[in-house]
C-alpha cells in the first residue's frame, strides 16, 4: 500500500503551521470516496440522534451527523482504516493520534443556508481536522479559511454567546452556539465574538481551493472556517474526521458536550481539564 503521507513534506507541514490549512491533491482513493459515499446514503436512511437537518422547507438539504459510526460500519472502516489517521498523525507530528469525531455534511442543489464561519474549540491542543471532498467542489462552493487565525490566540463564539439565548437564529447557526449557551456567563470575558467576514471579505486573506473527488483538507481546530450554500447543480458532500494527540484536554466550555452526549446514551466520562479519553475515542497508530 502507498504511503498516505508521502506527499506532506516539511513544506507541507510549514504551511499547515502557517496559515492554519493545508490541500492534500488525490489523499483518498476513489474506493474511500464511495465508502463513505454509501455512508451517508446509509446514514440518512437511519439517523443517528445527533443528526441535523439546517435548511428551512423550500430551501434545498444541508445535513449532517456526528459520532454516527457507531451504527453506520462503513463510516467505522473509514475512520480507523482509511489514510485520514495516517494524516492526521503527520500533521500532528506524532505517532499515534485518538479519533475525536466522525461527521458528514451534505448540501443539495439550491440550498441557501452557509456553513457560518467558527473555530472549534471545545478541546485545547493538538488538534486538526481531515476533510474529504466526494464530489468535485469549485473554489466559491468549498471551505473557506481565514488563513493564519489559528495564531491570533483567541477563543471566538458565536454572536448567540453573547446576547440573549432567546436570540432567533438559522437553524445551522443555532447548531454552532448550542454548546455554548450554558456556559458561566462571568467567563464570557475569555471570549471574541466570531468577526461579521462576510460583510467585510476584503479585510481577511480568505484561502480556498478548487476541490476533485479523493482530495482533502486538513486544518487546525482554530483556524476560522466557513462555506456557500450550494449553488451547483450536484450535492456537495464532505466527509470529516477530527483526531487529537494524547496531550489534548477538554476546554473549560467543552462540558455542554460532554452532558448533551450523556443525554444521548453515549458512554463518555470526560472532565474539564483531562485529556481525552474512552471508547467513543479509540487510539489509531497508523505507522505501527
Amino acid at each position: 500500500m502507498p504511503n498516505p503521507t508521502a506527499a506532506i513534506g516539511d513544506d507541507m507541514i510549514q504551511a499547515l503551521d502557517r496559515d492554519g490549512a493545508i490541500c492534500l491533491r488525490g489523499a483518498f482513493a476513489q474506493h474511500w470516496v464511495e465508502l463513505a459515499a454509501e455512508g451517508i446514503r446509509r446514514n440518512r436512511e437511519t439517523p443517528s440522534p445527533m443528526f441535523q437537518s439546517f435548511s428551512p422547507e423550500g430551501e434545498g438539504a444541508f445535513q449532517s451527523d456526528i459520532w454516527s459510526r457507531r451504527i453506520i460500519p462503513q463510516f467505522e472502516t473509514f475512520a480507523l482504516e482509511s489514510p485520514a489517521a495516517a494524516i492526521a498523525a503527520r500533521c500532528l507530528r506524532t505517532g499515534t493520534v485518538r479519533l475525536l469525531q466522525d461527521t458528514w455534511f451534505s448540501k443539495s442543489p439550491g440550498t441557501q443556508a452557509r456553513t457560518p464561519w467558527h473555530h472549534d474549540n471545545v478541546v485545547l491542543g493538538p488538534f486538526c481536522s481531515v476533510w474529504v471532498t466526494l464530489d468535485r467542489i469549485p473554489r466559491q462552493a468549498a471551505l473557506e479559511f481565514v488563513r493564519g487565525s489559528h495564531r491570533w490566540n483567541q477563543l471566538f463564539m458565536p454572536a448567540n454567546f453573547f446576547e440573549s439565548a432567546e436570540s432567533d437564529l438559522p437553524a445551522v447557526e443555532e447548531f454552532y452556539a448550542r454548546y455554548h449557551g450554558q456556559f458561566d456567563i462571568a467567563a464570557r470575558e475569555t471570549f471574541s465574538r466570531v468577526p461579521d467576514i462576510e460583510a467585510r471579505r476584503e479585510d481577511y486573506d480568505i484561502l480556498s481551493w478548487d476541490m476533485e473527488p479523493g482530495d482533502c483538507l486538513v486544518f487546525h481546530a482554530r483556524t476560522l472556517h466557513g462555506s456557500a450554500g450550494n449553488s451547483l447543480t450536484h450535492d456537495s458532500r464532505r466527509m470529516v474526521t477530527r483526531w487529537v494527540d494524547e496531550t489534548a484536554v477538554l476546554a473549560p466550555h467543552g462540558r455542554t458536550v460532554v452532558d448533551r452526549l450523556l443525554a444521548e446514551g453515549f458512554e463518555v466520562d470526560l472532565a474539564v481539564g483531562a485529556p481525552i479519553r474512552g471508547n467513543l475515542f479509540p487510539v489509531v497508530s497508523p505507522f505501527a
